[in-house]
């Protein structure tokens, strides 16, 4: 269950904290990454605790916390040093953004206005893609995630190219608004538990990509990952796989 008091005070100390080192898309810590450190570790002593040769984004009674928005695979040497030479729990928080509104500063004038507000609440699915990055721990019993679901702003500057400058201009933050769902896998081995609820039992590459709105590389790299994990058998048809679900 979502905490909303304590999702406020998370972004209450960020704005503070934000403040003091000259505001919003400066920080060397992104405004996503700050507030959920601050809601799954409110104590800023449990805050950049060095554990062996690494520095794990927060340790509370012993169990790590790493929030990670993507590039999984940047973690296997801290997850290598954590779970078997530390034995310490490690909570991976993967935030993502499933309802965003793009915020336009003019960065002459700093006139501020919102643009389209978007809801892509398949983005959930690229977790697949960077667990595939660790996919060597992903039977650990000390590996566990959480699925942390915002709506959020994102800040850019009106710098880029074209009439309107919007094209490849400058993105200096996306903040978090609201905190709209939290799943969580104690066992990184029930990932069957994201899984679509309307993909069938037997399915392709293809299939999965249709149904997750997948990029065909990401959705390749899925469904080769719950055939790793051992949530679906495969076998060849013609010159492409099917899937089928345990």
């Amino acid at each position: 269950m979502i905490d909303r008091q304590l999702f406020q005070i998370a972004k209450e100390r960020m704005i503070v904290r934000g403040q003091g080192e000259k505001g919003v898309g400066t920080l060397t810590e992104k405004s996503v990454h700050s507030v959920l450190k601050y809601y799954y570790a409110p104590d800023e002593k449990y805050h950049e605790i060095p554990v062996g040769t690494h520095v794990a984004d927060a340790c509370v009674d012993g169990e790590i916390y790493e929030i990670q928005t993507r590039q999984f695979y940047r973690m296997n040497e801290k997850l290598e040093e954590f779970l078997n030479t530390r034995e310490m729990d490690v909570t991976i928080v993967y935030p993502v953004s499933v309802v965003n509104t793009i915020i336009w500063i003019d960065p002459e004038t700093g006139e501020v206005n919102k643009s389209r507000t978007t809801k892509t609440p398949k983005k959930v699915y690229k977790v697949f893609r960077e667990l595939y990055g660790i996919r060597d721990y992903l039977s650990h019993e000390r590996l566990h995630l959480i699925i942390a679901e915002l709506s959020t702003e994102d800040y850019r500057l009106l710098d880029g190219f074209g009439k309107e400058k919007k094209s490849r201009a400058t993105k200096t933050d996306k903040v978090p608004v609201d905190f709209l769902c939290e799943r969580r896998l104690d066992k990184l081995t029930d990932v069957v538990s994201l899984l679509p609820r309307d993909l069938p039992k037997r399915f392709t590459g293809k299939d999965f990509a249709r149904l997750t709105a997948l990029g065909p590389n990401d959705a390749s790299v899925a469904v080769l990952l719950l055939h790793r994990l051992g949530v679906a058998e495969r076998q060849k048809v013609g010159r492409s796989y099917e899937y089928i679900l345990k």
